[in-house]
């Protein structure tokens, strides 16, 4: 258990670092909408962690598994989850 929560928890982290680079990329170009910002974000991650567990499983004492990578998906998606609220909150905050 405590595995999987270090999965989640490390690419949460890499999903905050992805969607803080959207966000500059936002500002200066203003090509992206924040859905697909938060869809990028989440596909970005669940095909990185896809790709970290296939190159583990080549690595002589290491595995592949099917729930590590649930769990970097699930951790990538419950923080973009709740960058997007705090999107959300914040743009209703500076319009009122």
């Amino acid at each position: 258990m405590q595995d999987k929560l270090i999965h989640a928890t490390a690419y949460a982290v890499m999903a905050f670092l992805f969607w803080q680079a959207g966000r500059c990329w936002m500002l200066f170009y203003g090509k992206m909408q924040w859905h697909a910002l938060a869809v990028t974000c989440v596909l970005f991650c669940t095909l990185y962690g896809m790709s970290d567990e296939w190159h583990q499983s080549f690595v002589p004492g290491r595995d592949a598994s099917f729930f590590d990578w649930v769990a970097d998906t699930f951790g990538a998606l419950l923080l973009t989850i709740m960058l997007i609220k705090r999107e959300f909150t914040l743009s209703r905050a500076s319009s009122n």
